[in-house]
């Protein structure tokens, strides 16, 4: 993820749009609540798979964020596991991955 992604990440926090904590995240899923799913490197393999089953069973996009990032530092708590609840939110941060990929495959290809 690049900075601006990460700012993003902490812009959606100030409004409101995520939810942190794996059993709050977890129920956001379930209900339909949460969107998208980000996941810390550092967790568990036990938390890891009760996620992404839940977020493949659900048909909600989760991202494994790469180890030199800490999402908890990005929004200001202790979290691992991050759901993005509001729906624009979670578009707008997607089409920045998506984006931030193609760059990153344009550059290692020239």
């Amino acid at each position: 993820m690049n900075k601006k992604a990460l700012n993003f990440l902490g812009l959606m926090n100030r409004a409101g749009a995520l939810v942190t904590g794996t059993d709050l995240v977890l129920n956001g899923v379930r209900s339909g609540k949460v969107q998208m799913v980000l996941i810390d490197a550092s967790v568990s393999a036990n938390t890891l798979k009760k996620v992404t089953d839940k977020c493949q069973f659900y048909h909600v996009p989760y991202i494994k964020v790469a180890e030199d990032i800490d999402l908890g530092l990005t929004i200001g708590s202790n979290r691992k596991i991050i759901g993005v609840a509001d729906q624009k939110f979670a578009k707008a941060l997607r089409e920045k991955l998506e984006t931030e990929l193609k760059e990153a495959h344009a550059s290692e290809s020239t």
